[in-house]
């Protein structure tokens, strides 16, 4: 009888000893998540490592290091490790969402919605895996899925300000403007102080043309992640749009070359109220900028800011550029377009003599077809190959005005065609001389371009500018219209359909006939 309850004591402290070590292993592998979720990926990646020295086959352990992999950028090996746990153990639907978030982070759309898709199957009611379903197929440019994905989403979960502001982006993206619009007001509602859902639901009003409050909300960017990194840090008050007669006020610009560009329209009326106007902008900008607004004092923009403008016994006020327009074009009535930059003259005849020998009297074309921005430049470009029904036009010089080595993407389209050439002036170098770059866009007759820096530049000059746009552009192009209320001679090209450039170029090309018929 000793010798059994001896066995059945041993059995119970084997059992219990188990217990107790799987219920540590949990606590640590509980432990290495929440260490990860904190930004401590090294603490997390020791405790995963020490698991599984002891149970080398341990998925959750193997899935937690695919986390921190994805969380330091290393989406290749974070693939791999996810992919090995779901191997081990394939019913975390955890595994299969967090794979697809690496995959998409790595561009393999397909993938990551095949594994999304796998996750919904194991677990149909995560609003999270919905969600995160909906933003790859919003990449894919699958908007109704999308919409479909973010309406399940929300469904399942009707209080996630995340999902409202992902379904306002995908109906903002199709054009819905009152229905993108009243998703973020119900993202507000929820999160009061979500400064994404009100920075893009100022962009919505601006598209619609609500000036008033679409400032208004997009002031809000300031309080976003992705614009934080680009707030300069100056003593003065911000200006609030009180009167500033016998004051100074610090304007420094944001964002790319073409918002400094565009916002710098609003520069003269500043000057207009009889005060004194310091404006930081790009380095690149200071002389065009200079020669344009003589009474207007311009600095170089650098990494820690020139010493006086942190004078707050001489500068009364700061504001970013792209808050202007809530004080100085709250309505259509409020914009004043015309040209307002002025390059230097002796070049900009110079290189109009120059392009005048090389065409033999045919009309001088300046041609862009692409954007280099990092979110949405994909969306905004097009390839020569969509242009050839323009370059073809006999009566053209089509010069080349594209930012960046073109070169071989030239030679490469015009090898096989004997009828059309893209000059290329090797004197001029957009990237570093915006000043001659300026003075080039002057020189022509014409600009046709996407939606890049070159049509603000042109827009600036007063130069006779064709913008061609995608199917629900940039807040500034506004939406149902063929002008713009910031250029005097700009007309605008959009496309008819998502992602279809055909109708635009089919129009560019009668337009173009029409504006050499009447030369």
């Amino acid at each position: 009888m000793k010798k059994r309850r001896d066995s059945e004591r041993n059995q119970q402290n084997f059992h219990q000893q188990s217990l107790e070590a799987i219920v540590d292993v949990e606590a640590k592998l509980q432990q290495a998540f929440s260490l990860s979720q904190e930004g401590k990926t090294q603490q997390a990646e020791q405790i995963c490592q020490q698991i599984l020295t002891d149970d080398p086959q341990n998925a959750e352990a193997i899935h937690i290091l695919g986390i921190i992999a994805y969380q330091v950028g290393k989406n290749e090996v974070a693939i791999s490790l996810i992919k090995r746990a779901i191997e081990i153990d394939s019913r975390q639907p955890a595994f299969y969402n967090n794979l697809g978030n690496s995959l998409r982070d790595q561009g393999k759309l397909v993938e990551s919605v095949q594994a999304y898709s796998k996750a919904i199957q194991i677990q149909p009611s995560s609003a999270e895996i919905y969600n995160n379903l909906g933003v790859v197929l919003q990449e894919q440019g699958k908007l109704k899925e999308a919409i479909q994905a973010y309406e399940k989403a929300l469904e399942i979960r009707p209080d996630c300000t995340g999902s409202y502001i992902n379904f306002g982006n995908v109906l903002q993206e199709q054009g819905e403007l009152e229905k993108s619009i009243q998703a973020y007001r119900e993202a507000i509602q929820i999160q009061p102080d979500s400064a994404e859902a009100h920075k893009n639901l100022g962009m919505s009003l601006l598209l619609a043309g609500n000036f008033n409050d679409g400032w208004e909300q997009f002031a809000w960017r300031w309080k976003c992640q992705d614009f934080i990194a680009g707030k300069r840090d100056f003593p003065q008050p911000n200006w609030d749009g009180s009167n500033l007669r016998g004051k100074s006020i610090l304007v420094w610009t944001e964002q790319g070359i073409g918002d400094e560009i565009m916002f710098a329209s609003m520069l003269p009326d500043l000057s207009e109220m009889g005060i004194n106007v310091i404006v930081e902008c790009d380095t690149r900008l200071v002389p065009l900028f200079q020669r344009s607004f003589p009474q207007i004092q311009f600095l170089s923009r650098q990494i820690s800011p020139h010493p006086r403008l942190f004078d707050a016994n001489n500068i009364d006020y700061q504001v970013p550029m792209g808050n202007l327009g809530q004080w100085l074009r709250s309505n259509e009535d409020s914009f004043t377009a015309s040209n307002y930059l002025l390059p230097c003259p002796k070049k900009t005849a110079q290189l109009r003599q120059k392009y005048k020998n090389l065409a033999d009297d045919k009309l001088l074309v300046g041609i862009s077809w692409k954007s280099t921005n990092r979110d949405i430049g994909k969306s905004k470009s097009t390839s020569l190959k969509d242009w050839t029904s323009i370059l073809s036009q006999g009566d053209c010089y089509f010069v080349n005005l594209q930012y960046g080595d073109t070169k071989s993407e030239i030679e490469e389209y015009v090898s096989d065609k004997n009828d059309i050439s893209i000059y290329q002036d090797e004197e001029i170098n957009p990237l570093t001389d915006l000043d001659g770059f300026a003075a080039q866009v002057l020189a022509l007759d014409l600009v046709i371009s996407t939606s890049n820096t070159t049509v603000h530049i042109a827009g600036a000059l007063g130069q006779s500018v064709w913008t061609l746009l995608r199917l629900v552009p940039s807040w500034r192009w506004m939406v149902q219209r063929d002008d713009t209320l910031w250029y005097p001679r700009m007309k605008l090209f959009r496309q008819h359909q998502l992602g279809d450039w055909s109708h635009v170029f089919d129009e560019v090309k009668q337009a173009l006939k029409s504006y050499i018929a009447n030369e």
